[in-house]
């Protein structure tokens, strides 16, 4: 597994001492050690690290994850006409708008309150809301190029995502420009994603043939209330 992203200038990569810078959140935030960041454009960044040991899942923990995927698929607005999303989603904690349609939040599961925890004590402490996308490769599972809604979220605070199971590839694109930049989204995987970032760039984890296997991510965001 390489360390660097693939497309990504290993020049522009250097490890964090703990720190995000404050042109990147609303506010100076310590991280834990290991981070790295990434510069995108010059001015806007964005951040890869681990899961600690302590909260890497066993395939025990993973398969108990799995089970709670829904049974059906979430729909969105796409174009004027509802659409059924190409991998099963849930919002815990607080509910998430977007592509004109709310995903109504159920409470945080068990298997799910350490994740939260770690994150807004060493992350940021506004995070408290989790959306989880269950993606099944045999199924053609993806994400299409997009930015996150905005929606009820408190402004300058970072969107986090974890990612597990099989590996895939975590695209970055300038909204309004060319090129990409990509990540390889392995398991334990934390990417943080500044919030003037996502207003910037889209992200998308497409899909590959020779890509059969599942993958889980867990997405934190702050929100300043539910719908």
């Amino acid at each position: 597994m390489p360390t660097e992203p693939a497309n990504a200038d290993a020049k522009t990569a250097r490890l964090m001492e703990g720190t995000l810078k404050s042109s990147d959140m609303s506010s100076t935030q310590v991280l834990p050690a290991g981070f790295e960041r990434f510069e995108l454009d010059g001015s806007l960044a964005f951040y890869v690290g681990r899961l600690p040991e302590k909260l890497c899942f066993e395939p025990r923990d993973f398969e108990a994850l799995w089970r709670l995927h829904p049974t059906e698929y979430h729909k969105i607005k796409i174009m004027g006409r509802m659409v059924k999303t190409p991998r099963w989603q849930q919002a815990y904690g607080m509910d998430y708008f977007y592509t004109g349609r709310i995903n109504a939040a159920e409470p945080v599961p068990q298997i799910l309150s350490p994740l939260l925890k770690w994150m807004q004590e060493n992350i940021d402490e506004r995070l408290n809301g989790i959306l989880v996308n269950w993606y099944d490769g045999s199924l053609k599972h993806y994400i299409g190029r997009h930015r996150d809604s905005t929606a009820n979220m408190v402004e300058g605070a970072p969107i986090v995502t974890v990612s597990l199971g099989e590996e895939r590839v975590f695209r970055l694109r300038p909204h309004d420009g060319a090129g990409r930049r990509d990540f390889p989204a392995s398991d334990g995987t934390v990417f943080i994603m500044p919030y003037e970032t996502n207003l910037a760039w889209t992200h998308e984890v497409p899909h590959h043939r020779r890509l059969a296997g599942r993958r889980v991510s867990i997405t934190l965001r702050s929100f300043s209330k539910s719908w």
